[in-house]
């Protein structure tokens, strides 16, 4: 197929909620390299599709083509226009391959004459849509503040769009409770605990709250900080997929350094949470993001749980029992720890529940363990997240969820060295032991995991 037929499937594929962005970009990447195969196929080795899912997308790729007189570059156009695809082909723009830029020039030129025309089915719920936001287009402080431009991203409770804040001429995200978790009670109070928990966590590794607010239906929404750049996934996936070229060691040495550097800032952040009563519970290179700046910025709390002290959480100096907190009285340590006022009333998960990502969580959690789960349950998933960033790989690849729910819990996984023999002793060891199977055999704190990251 061409490269517009391909890159067709990606959108569709990426619209209708079946692979992330930043899947789709590594695919694509993935793909230029080697022709012979296609993006679907890429996909799939990918694990980010089914054979089932990859056959029904391309049934409506053939349906989309159809709709656009047989013309691949008139369905991308028509995506173009209709809205959400703009940004990402933008970063398509990014990637430098001269066929993808050639083909994007086309799309941009007709995007704005091409008119999408929905089915009636889309066009009743983008009405329903309308009807049930009232004015959702500019929201806060009296529908004046903040003026949404385009979607962004969607998860599996919220979703995020870009927005202008009028206020302070800037971009913001704003986050949004998606429609059909609206009415649930437990669902509103879970995203209003996310929200009170990333804005309550101040640090310059964590994403920044600006606001909270509801629109007239009463579906709550926050704005944050819009960080432009890369995931540490991508930025992974591009210091690995430039093994075989002509590189110096010099420079793969730099940019491996820059890498763990990046890894240390989310140590750090993710230490001070466990000062204030948090952990994460989702750490992986995708809830990771890297600003053009030098940011290095832990996000997605969705998962996240407030502990009291009886949870095993360490001083505020973040260095447990026997480190420099030591001796410092129960006040100050309890003045310290977050204490959200939302989700009071959200039916806690129950035991039993593997929530997470399965190649990143840790094994109490993949058994479903919860009250077993503490800091460092955090420090075996920044242990797999290094552990991609060694490798260019999860520590866990199974044929389904099963299977890596049974590997995560035995510690069934290669050493790194055997997937990448260039990876330094030291640094395989430190991953291991952040990945031993039993908590107690883990580093104590992130910033354990860091101190000996930087020795």
């Amino acid at each position: 197929m061409s490269v517009e037929h391909q890159l067709l499937f990606g959108v569709l594929a990426l619209q209708n909620g079946c692979i992330s962005r930043e899947a789709f970009l590594i695919a694509v990447q993935a793909w230029r390299r080697n022709e012979s195969q296609s993006l679907a196929d890429v996909l799939m080795q990918q694990g980010e599709l089914t054979q089932d899912a990859a056959e029904l997308l391309q049934r409506l790729v053939e349906l989309h083509l159809r709709q656009h007189g047989d013309d691949p570059l008139r369905s991308l156009s028509a995506l173009s226009a209709h809205g959400g695809s703009s940004e990402l082909l933008q970063e398509l723009q990014r990637l430098g391959d001269t066929e993808i830029a050639a083909t994007l020039t086309h799309v941009a030129k007709s995007a704005q004459a091409e008119t999408f025309v929905p089915s009636e089915p889309e066009a009743s719920a983008t009405a329903a849509t309308a009807a049930r936001r009232g004015d959702a287009r500019r929201v806060g402080d009296g529908g004046t503040r903040f003026r949404i431009l385009r979607p962004h991203a969607r998860g599996g409770l919220g979703e995020v769009f870009v927005a202008r804040d009028e206020e302070l001429n800037r971009d913001v995200a704003l986050k949004e409770i998606r429609g059909e978790h609206a009415d649930n009670k437990d669902s509103r109070g879970r995203f209003l605990l996310e929200a009170e928990i990333t804005g309550g966590l101040e640090h310059p590794g964590i994403v920044p709250v600006y606001g909270l607010g509801q629109y007239p239906d009463g579906r709550p929404y926050y704005a944050m900080r819009f960080i432009q750049g890369d995931s540490l996934k991508e930025a992974i996936a591009a210091y690995h997929s430039g093994q075989h070229v002509n590189t110096s060691d010099s420079e793969r040495t730099l940019q491996l350094r820059k890498l763990l550097g990046r890894f240390v800032d989310v140590c750090q952040a993710v230490s001070y949470a466990h000062s204030r009563g948090v952990l994460h519970r989702d750490l992986k290179p995708g809830n990771i993001m890297l600003g053009k700046y030098g940011e290095t910025l832990v996000v997605d709390w969705g998962l996240a749980k407030v502990q009291g002290r009886d949870s095993q959480l360490p001083s505020p100096a973040g260095r447990g029992v026997g480190g420099e907190g030591e001796g410092q009285d129960d006040a100050s340590i309890t003045d310290q720890l977050l204490k959200p006022t939302s989700g009071d009333g959200v039916t806690p998960t129950l035991m039993g529940s593997a929530l997470g990502t399965p190649a990143y969580m840790p094994p109490e959690q993949a058994a479903g363990k919860l009250d077993q789960l503490g800091p460092q349950s955090d420090v075996y998933s920044l242990g797999a997240t290094l552990y991609h960033l060694l490798t260019g790989r999860a520590p866990f690849k199974a044929d389904n969820l099963e299977q890596t729910l049974k590997a995560v819990q035995s510690g069934t996984f290669p050493r790194p060295t055997e997937i990448n023999p260039e990876v330094p002793r030291s640094l395989e060891a430190v991953c291991l032991r952040a990945m031993a199977l039993k908590p107690r055999d883990r580093y104590a704190s992130p910033q354990d995991l860091a101190d000996d990251i930087e020795r």
